[in-house]
């Protein structure tokens, strides 16, 4: 799969949407309804991959120094009117600036979003 997904370029960073929850904490299977309200809120996805300029100084491409950089494999938190957006594959894809970043969270299943 990852041979057919674009490549970001410059700053651009490539992350892929949560799906919304399919059941309840208890099993309970969500109504569509439910599911396309969570699907509309404020984005959490995982990275991807990294373009090569992402982090860097606009003007010099100088890396800027940061321990705690997102990395493919990381969810995020980003804004959703910010992307753009793709489908491959029945998966939701975005690009996005690496300024757009909001948060890095340990355990994405625990977010809840509210608008």
């Amino acid at each position: 799969m990852a041979d057919i997904l674009p490549k970001p370029s410059g700053w651009k960073i490539l992350i892929k949407k949560k799906k919304p929850n399919e059941k309840s904490k208890g099993g309970i299977y969500l109504p569509d309804q439910a599911k396309e309200a969570e699907s509309y809120m404020d984005i959490c996805a995982q990275v991807v991959s990294i373009g090569p300029l992402a982090w860097c100084d606009r003007e010099t491409g100088e890396r800027w120094k940061c321990e705690r950089w997102a990395k493919p494999g990381d969810w995020v938190i980003v804004p959703k009117f910010t992307q753009f957006k793709l489908e491959i594959e029945e998966e939701e894809y975005r690009f996005i600036n690496d300024d757009e970043i909001i948060a890095i969270v340990p355990d994405p299943t625990v977010i809840k979003v509210y608008s």
